[in-house]
């Protein structure tokens, strides 16, 4: 008995590095990754990554570092996984993307550990290496934000080895309740969406067999989980106060500000128009994107054919998973729908319609279904099925892998996931959005033009694409052009600091002076002062005439340590001068001029402030 434990145990092992080495395989061509597409303000951008000794900045500050309480993320562990990377690594983008694929690779053997206590060694076998390949994963582990998956997804699958695993009955020694919490602490402070560890310990329960359903079973059940739920409950509970505290909600205030399909009336089904999709990637993961937003997925205000089809696939995962206490083959749906819940718009908007980085843990559920349909066929005792059916594991496990190995050079900069999406979406207004920066940048206009306009076609209610589109118009001199784009963007999101800014200079360069005052006043109140606004404050201000309040205005922008520009002199210069305090305006130029000093072309320019100024004996014009 002994040899044959230690047996097993040898081809457990075995199995588990077998795991282990086809998820590094499957992976190692994204260590060339750079950082990509949310890597950049999360990570490469975001100074408290790069401050590991500020922890009070990386534990108590949103995860975004622009939209935290609006998105309402609060990942606060992440955020100290990517510090403590940077500092290990110098910023090295290849030491995030190696971390991503041990983090995988471990998770992957957290798999196969889990399924060796629901199916077989062959079963949990080839369920492990198809979550190890399974071509979703393509986007948590080759773009490093990625983590916030990993980091959630491993500390919930090894509590429920942990939980699975221990003596027969139902009480939880302690020792192991300590050890589920730590991990369970790691997962939520990982990623919030890790809430739903106590939903998927009560289906492996009743999977297992160890609730009774007897009013008796069912009371001692009860009364056997009462300080795991204590316990689970404190953590998910100290997790939602201190997020309540840094975001201000325990859910987003504003998620996905540029979807608003997502919140509101048509939300639900919007959300059931998702199912499909969830149902696509899990099964036939041959089409990947990036994105899928309109109009890759455009959205819906009735009952279409794909909704009706989501509302069927939803009821019949529900129905499944409800059947779980007499019918052990329903985990997988339980498992589904227990985890995608927090992700899926169902309960509360989240600001994505799909992302293939939320299906990392829910994707499990697939494994099972391949573990459980691996032992029926080995139950069935016909060899030629079980040939056919280790054929179809190697087959499946080879084109899931050359598609991932294909998919992860996709990820190695903005540049060349915006350019994937275009060449697999190019219905996304995202990678028309891009394309149309692209030629922006390039000076090529008339492409520019063509493709900023098809993005607002494909989708109008973007606040961000309008802003950067009227600044495009703002740079190439169209002022009343740029006034027309940025004035939509306002409507769709009136107190945005990112649509009022690029909006008050569109006034002040078209002479809507008056306007411009205005929104300025409007930042001023949201965001408080700065020398920025109070520049465009005073530019307003003298084009009304209103000199005196435009000196006192460029008088307070000066007094900011980082203030002190050449430019607000000059402008301080001619309101003084038109306040005819001629001997001031003299001084603020000398400061401008030595501000200036070795600027040749700011120089020149306040030498013909000065002579108009000097020579007209009137007010020069900012």
């Amino acid at each position: 008995m002994q040899i044959e434990r230690t047996d097993i145990r040898r081809d457990q092992r075995a199995m588990a590095l077998a795991v282990l080495l086809i998820a590094i395989a499957a992976y190692a061509n994204s260590l060339a990754n750079g950082f990509a597409y949310d890597d950049v303000l999360i990570i490469e951008r975001n100074t408290r990554v790069h401050r590991l000794s500020d922890q009070a900045s990386i534990w108590l500050t949103p995860y975004w570092p622009n939209y935290g309480p609006e998105l309402g993320l609060y990942r606060p562990l992440t955020i100290f996984g990517y510090a403590v990377q940077w500092a290990a690594g110098g910023g090295a983008p290849w030491v995030f993307h190696a971390m991503n694929v041990l983090m995988h690779a471990g998770v992957s053997v957290l798999v196969f550990l889990l399924l060796l206590h629901l199916a077989s060694r062959p079963a949990a076998l080839v369920g492990a290496i198809l979550f190890a390949v399974h071509p979703v994963h393509t986007e948590v582990v080759a773009n490093v934000v990625g983590q916030a998956e990993l980091i959630a997804a491993g500390g919930v699958l090894a509590a429920c080895i942990l939980f699975v695993s221990r003596p027969d009955g139902v009480r939880v020694p302690v020792a192991r309740l300590a050890a589920m919490a730590l991990l369970y602490a790691m997962a939520i402070f990982a990623k919030e969406s890790a809430i739903v560890l106590p939903g998927l310990l009560l289906a492996l329960d009743l999977a297992q067999r160890r609730v009774m359903l007897t009013r008796d079973g069912i009371v001692r059940y009860a009364s056997a989980m009462i300080l795991p739920v204590v316990v689970l409950g404190a953590i998910a509970a100290v997790y939602l106060l201190l997020r309540l505290e840094v975001i201000g909600s325990i859910t987003a205030e504003n998620p996905g500000p540029a979807l608003r399909f997502l919140r509101g009336e048509h939300r639900v089904l919007n959300a059931f128009r998702a199912w499909p999709e969830y149902a696509r990637l899990l099964f036939f993961p041959a089409r990947l994107s990036a994105d899928y937003s309109p109009a890759a997925i455009l959205p819906v205000t009735s009952v279409t054919p794909m909704v009706a089809l989501g509302i069927a696939l939803f009821a019949g995962t529900a129905v499944l998973a409800v059947s779980l206490p007499v019918y052990s083959g329903a985990l997988a749906a339980a498992w589904f729908l227990i985890a995608v819940l927090p992700v899926s718009n169902l309960l509360f908007p989240v600001g994505i319609l799909v992302a293939e980085r939320t299906l990392y843990l829910p994707s499990v559920a697939a494994v099972l279904v391949a573990a459980r349909a691996w032992d029926a066929i080995a139950r069935s005792g016909q060899p030629r099925a079980v040939r056919l059916g280790a054929v179809a594991v190697a087959l499946v496990t080879v084109l899931c892998s050359i598609r991932v190995i294909s998919r992860n050079p996709d990820w190695k900069s903005t540049d060349t996931i915006m350019a994937a999406l275009v060449r697999d979406q190019p219905e996304s207004y995202r990678g028309q959005w891009f394309l149309a920066t692209k030629f922006s940048t390039a000076g090529d206009t008339l492409a520019a033009d063509d493709h900023w306009t098809f993005a607002h076609r494909l989708w109008p209610q973007d606040a961000q694409l309008l802003t950067e589109w009227g600044t495009y118009y703002t740079l190439r001199g169209r002022h009343d052009r740029a006034v027309e784009v940025l004035e939509k963007a306002r409507e769709l999101y009136p107190d945005a600091p990112f649509v009022l800014g690029p909006l008050a200079a569109a006034y002040l360069n078209t002479g809507r002076f008056a306007e411009a005052v205005s929104v300025v006043d409007s930042l001023l109140k949201y965001g408080g002062p700065n020398a920025w606004l109070l520049e465009m404050r005073a530019r307003g201000l003298a084009g009304l005439g209103q000199h005196e309040a435009a000196a006192l205005t460029l008088t307070s922008a000066l007094r900011y340590p980082k203030g002190r520009s050449a430019e607000r002199w000059r402008l301080l210069a001619v309101s003084l001068a038109a306040l005819e305090r001629w001997q001031e305006a003299e001084a603020a130029l000398d400061s401008a001029t030595l501000k200036a000093e070795g600027d040749t072309l700011t120089l020149k320019r306040l030498a013909e402030t000065r002579q108009t100024l000097l020579e007209s004996g009137r007010p020069g014009s900012p």
